[in-house]
């Protein structure tokens, strides 16, 4: 096709006409594999030299010159370009793999950690010690769910939020509820976030949800509690309501709580208590970076 247009522009570009191979040897560049760049230059040159023969030959010398320099400059750099894209991708293979195997290895940790802790409340009789050593596994667990999202997606460091804090719930339900009738309702956007910011909101997640089975429901009482998660922009809502007693008159300063607190300031949030007719409804806003 270059070869033709080239016929065709002869007259308006005389010896000139050989630079509109220029397009035709980046494509080849582009397109096939190694070398071709270069082949399509030297065929492109042949082609310009042997048809047609300008008048007086010597005039095509120097658009000659032109086009070899540029077609072999053209053919060059993208075969730099293309040994550069494979051996970053090469990299970036083995950065996945090494990364999931990261992974791997922190979730075995972790599973360590949290045995080693349920051992520890087993040996010790005291339900204060039993108590924090919960919370302790709790949290430790939180994490553990992250690491697994990692280890299921295909992106090695972003996961989806709404599976992690649908399986966070369910765990933890199962872990507070005991033989209370207690529902817990999770709806959560389709959000995309970092795994270190997903960590976070799952620890907050974890602190409301469990206060929320701890206080709001004493003496055996039934009832539901809901979470909810808004993407907003680049801020996400966190909510989370209880048809129990009624938020307390004064907020207790436990672990959990400066645990909240902490994580809220670390991502620039915001948090308030809304009194409810039947219950209390905690309200969460923080910044995300997607």
């Amino acid at each position: 096709m270059a070869f033709a247009a080239k016929l065709l522009l002869d007259e308006t570009l005389h010896s000139y006409s050989v630079l509109i191979f220029i397009p035709a040897i980046l494509l080849s560049s582009v397109l096939f594999d190694f070398g071709s760049g270069i082949v399509a230059t030297l065929v492109a040159g042949t082609l310009a030299v042997g048809y047609p023969v300008p008048e007086p030959p010597s005039s095509a010398i120097l658009p000659l010159l032109l086009f070899l320099i540029a077609g072999l400059s053209v053919a060059a750099v993208t075969e730099g370009l293309r040994g550069a894209s494979k051996k970053l991708s090469e990299s970036k293979t083995y950065a996945d793999v090494l990364f999931q195997e990261l992974v791997h290895r922190t979730r075995n940790d972790l599973t360590t950690i949290v045995s080693i802790l349920r051992l520890q409340a087993r040996s010790d009789p005291s339900p204060a010690v039993q108590a924090a050593i919960a919370s302790a596994v709790s949290r430790v667990d939180v994490v553990a769910k992250v690491h697994d999202r990692l280890r299921d997606t295909a992106d090695s460091s972003r996961i989806a939020l709404k599976p992690y804090i649908e399986s966070l719930c369910a765990s933890l339900a199962d872990f507070h509820r005991g033989v209370r009738s207690i529902a817990i309702q999770v709806r959560c956007d389709d959000i995309e976030m970092r795994s270190s910011q997903a960590a976070s909101i799952g620890l907050i997640v974890n602190e409301l949800v469990t206060n929320a089975f701890k206080y709001a429901f004493p003496e055996g009482r039934s009832g539901a509690v809901a979470v909810g998660i808004e993407g907003k922009e680049d801020r996400i809502l966190i909510t989370v309501t209880d048809d129990g007693v009624g938020c307390p008159a004064e907020v207790k300063s436990g672990l959990g709580t400066r645990l909240i607190n902490l994580l809220t300031t670390q991502m620039s949030g915001s948090m308030k208590r809304v009194p409810l007719e039947k219950g209390c409804e905690v309200e969460i806003s923080v910044a995300i970076d997607r």
